[in-house]
C-alpha cells in the first residue's frame, strides 16, 4: 500500500460495519504542504522500519473505442469499429493475453460485419459472435488464433463451448418471424452436428451446467404442456413428457426454470419440481413462480427472486418454504453463508450482508462493500468499493464466516469497469488502457 497504511480491523460482532476506505482529498494545495512534511517524517525514520512498495499494475495497451472481454485465464482486447456504423466487412484485430500476468499471447484478425459483443478462446481457436446487421441478425466466427484464416462461421450467437467434447453451443437470433433454431456444432470444423428447432409457441432454455459452465442438457417446454430434456452433445431427446400446463402461460408466458437437479415449471400459486433426469414429479409446492427468477447455487436452497425485488427461499429436496424476505434483490453463493445486497426505494441501497441461508438471520455486514467472483479456496470473496467520482477502487478480502475484511489495494486511475479473473482485476483505466492488479497484498 505504499506510504499509506489503511487498517480497517475485523468485524466480529453482529451488526457491525467496517470503516470505509479514507476519503480522498481534492488536488488542492495543501497537498503540497502534506508532501513536504512527510518527506521530514521520511528522514527522521528512514531505515528504522522496511516500507512495503506500492502494488503495480502490469498495463496492456488500448485506446478509446476498444473492448475487452475477460475469462478466467485471459484477457482479449478488440481494436475500435470504424467512427461510422457500416455493414461492409471489417477485419477487426483481437489481441489475446494471458491472465495474470499480462504476456500477449497472438493477434487474430476476424472479419466482421458489424458490432463484436462476444470473444472466447478455444485452445488455438478464437470464437467471436457480431451483429451482422442493424436489424439484429447476429453471426459467429471461428479463427485459427494468431491468423486472419477462418475456419467456419455460423448465423447464430454463441452460448457456450465444451472443451472436453469439441463441442460450440450456438443459438439463433434473428429478427425474422419463425422458430427460433439451436445448434450444437463441431468447434474444429463447423460442422452441424445437430439442430433443435423451438416450437413458436415455446421455450427453451439451458440446464445441468458443469463446472466450466456448460450446459449439458436443454429443457424445451410448450404451452400446450410437453416438456422435453435434450443432452447438449448428441443431441439426443433423454426424456419427455406432459404437464398440466397453467392457463397464464398463454397469457403471459412459460415458466420453466433449471435448478440443479431439477426443473421447476409452474405459475400463479404453484410450482412443482421434476428430476432433469428422466421428468419425474418430486415435489409441489404453492408459491408463485411467474414474475420471478430463479437462482439455484444459494447455499444449499433455491431462491426466488421478484423482479421488483424481494426473495423466496425453499428447500430443494421437499420443495418445503424456508424463509423470505422483501429487501433483497440478489445473492452470491459463500460456503457456509450467503451474500445478499438490496435495494430501498430508487437511491437507498442496502450493505452487503452476510444472512444463513436456512433461517434468514443476518450474521453481519461488510457496508457498502460490493462482491466480485466466486468464493476462494481459503473462504474469502473479494470485494470492491469505488466512491461516486472518484477514479480509485479499493479492492479486499472479505470473510464471510468471522466478517473480517483485509483491504489488499486500491487500483487508481480506472474508469469504474472492473472485472474479476483468477488471481487479478481488470480494469479500464481512465486513459483508455487495460490494468491488471495483483489480489494480493504487498
Amino acid at each position: 500500500m505504499g506510504d499509506v497504511v489503511i487498517d480497517l480491523g475485523e468485524l466480529r460482532h453482529e451488526g457491525e460495519q467496517p470503516a470505509p476506505p479514507p476519503a480522498r482529498s481534492a488536488p488542492h494545495s495543501h497537498r503540497a504542504a502534506l508532501a513536504v512534511a512527510a518527506v521530514v517524517l521520511l528522514g527522521l525514520v528512514t531505515g528504522a522500519v522496511p516500507r512495503a512498495e506500492p502494488q503495480r499494475p502490469v498495463t496492456v495497451p488500448a485506446r478509446l473505442g476498444d473492448t475487452m472481454f475477460v475469462e478466467p485465464d485471459r484477457l482479449h482486447v478488440v481494436d475500435a469499429p470504424p467512427a461510422q456504423p457500416t455493414t461492409h466487412v471489417q477485419n477487426r484485430v483481437i489481441s489475446t493475453y494471458a491472465l495474470p500476468g499480462g504476456e500477449l499471447l497472438a493477434r487474430t484478425t476476424a472479419a466482421v460485419t458489424g458490432a463484436v459483443f462476444h470473444v472466447t478462446s478455444a485452445g488455438n481457436i478464437v470464437l467471436v459472435s457480431y451483429q451482422v446487421d442493424t436489424v439484429g441478425a447476429e453471426a459467429t466466427v471461428a479463427v485459427a488464433a494468431g491468423t486472419d484464416h477462418a475456419l467456419w462461421r455460423a448465423p447464430a450467437r454463441l452460448l457456450s463451448v465444451s472443451h472436453a467434447d469439441g463441442l460450440v453451443l450456438l443459438r439463433e437470433n434473428s429478427p425474422q418471424v419463425g422458430n427460433l433454431n439451436w445448434y450444437g456444432v463441431d468447434l474444429a470444423t463447423g460442422r452441424t452436428r445437430w439442430v433443435l428447432r423451438q416450437p413458436v409457441l415455446g421455450y427453451t432454455t439451458e440446464a445441468g451446467h458443469s463446472r466450466d459452465g456448460f450446459p449439458h442438457r436443454l429443457v424445451t417446454a410448450t404451452v400446450a404442456g410437453h416438456l422435453e430434456v435434450r443432452d447438449t452433445v448428441s443431441g439426443r431427446i433423454v426424456a419427455n413428457t406432459d404437464v398440466a400446463a397453467p392457463p397464464s402461460w398463454s397469457r403471459r408466458g412459460i415458466t420453466v426454470w433449471p435448478a440443479g437437479d431439477l426443473v421447476l415449471v409452474g405459475g400463479l400459486n404453484q410450482v412443482t419440481a421434476y428430476a432433469l433426469t428422466d421428468l419425474s414429479e418430486r415435489w409441489t409446492n404453492s408459491l408463485d413462480l411467474s414474475g420471478r427468477w430463479v437462482q439455484a447455487d444459494c447455499g444449499g436452497s433455491i431462491c426466488l427472486f421478484g423482479y421488483r425485488g424481494g426473495v423466496q427461499v425453499i428447500d430443494p429436496v421437499t420443495g418445503a418454504f424456508r424463509w423470505s424476505s422483501p429487501r433483497w434483490t440478489s445473492a452470491v453463493d459463500a460456503g457456509k453463508y450467503l451474500l445478499v445486497t438490496g435495494r430501498e426505494g430508487l437511491e437507498a441501497r442496502y450493505p452487503l450482508a452476510v444472512v444463513d441461508p436456512e433461517t434468514g438471520d443476518m450474521h453481519g455486514d461488510f457496508g457498502m462493500w460490493q462482491s466480485v467472483g466466486p468464493v476462494r479456496a481459503d473462504g474469502t470473496v473479494v470485494g470492491l468499493r469505488q466512491l461516486i467520482g472518484d477514479d480509485v477502487v479499493w479492492y479486499a478480502s472479505l470473510d464471510p464466516r468471522t466478517l473480517a475484511l483485509r483491504v489488499l489495494g486500491e487500483a487508481t486511475g480506472v474508469s469504474g469497469d472492473c472485472q474479476y479473473a483468477t488471481g487479478v482485476l481488470v480494469c479500464r483505466s481512465i486513459d483508455a488502457s487495460v490494468a491488471i492488479w495483483p489480489l494480493t497484498r504487498s
